[in-house]
């Protein structure tokens, strides 16, 4: 009975050692997006202190609850919800005052980490959501975006960190459709700000 307690310590103690091992190999996650895979075990600050935010690809984007109407106005604001995303993160990353530089689709290699994504989904809302009685619906029915992030290393290519998010929020605005296109550059912005945020707290 002695030897099977004995032998059941050593097996619990193997299991919490191999468990804190596994832990130690990724860097904790700072849990601000839906979903954050961490690659690497090393802070970004023991090899990186450059980083180059490119911007985000709207290509093949899904675009769902939108009219007609809307999809006009919303491909001619494309280009300033990328540059709404890109400004936002540039700024607050600089604010952060981690990284020696800051840059924007710069193609700088040395010590740099390249942030890089796509807006993946463009989403109206449904009903009361859309528009300026959304403020407490599901993030699902509300006016969003989707967006799919990568750090990477900008000399070998190495991905560190992944990204999935959907940002809701902006909603009010005004009424009428241009609310939408509104809510989107604004959703844009808090993106940054909360990427700037996840990367100074893997730095």
């Amino acid at each position: 009975m002695q030897r099977m307690l004995i032998l059941l310590a050593l097996v619990l103690t193997l299991a919490t050692s191999s468990t804190c091992l596994l832990a130690a190999d990724t860097l904790p996650k700072p849990d601000k997006f839906d979903e954050e895979e961490i690659l690497t075990s090393e802070r970004l600050g023991t090899k990186y202190d450059t980083i180059v935010v490119k911007d985000y690809s709207t290509k093949d984007a899904e675009i769902a609850n939108i009219d007609d109407e809307e999809k006009k106005m919303l491909e001619d604001a494309k280009k300033d919800i990328v540059k709404a995303l890109t400004d936002s993160t540039v700024k607050n990353l600089k604010q952060h005052k981690i990284f020696k530089k800051v840059e924007a689709n710069s193609s700088t290699k040395t010590k740099a980490v390249i942030l890089k994504g796509k807006i993946t989904k463009f989403n109206g809302g449904v009903g009361a959501a859309k528009w300026f009685l959304g403020f407490a619906a599901p993030k699902s029915t509300k006016t969003n975006i989707s967006i799919d992030a990568e750090l990477v290393d900008a000399a070998t290519g190495t991905v560190l960190v992944k990204i999935k998010d959907i940002r809701s929020g902006g909603e009010g605005n005004t009424l009428g459709s241009s609310n939408m296109t509104k809510a989107f550059i604004v959703q844009a912005q808090d993106e940054g700000e909360e990427l700037a945020e996840f990367i100074k707290e893997i730095y």
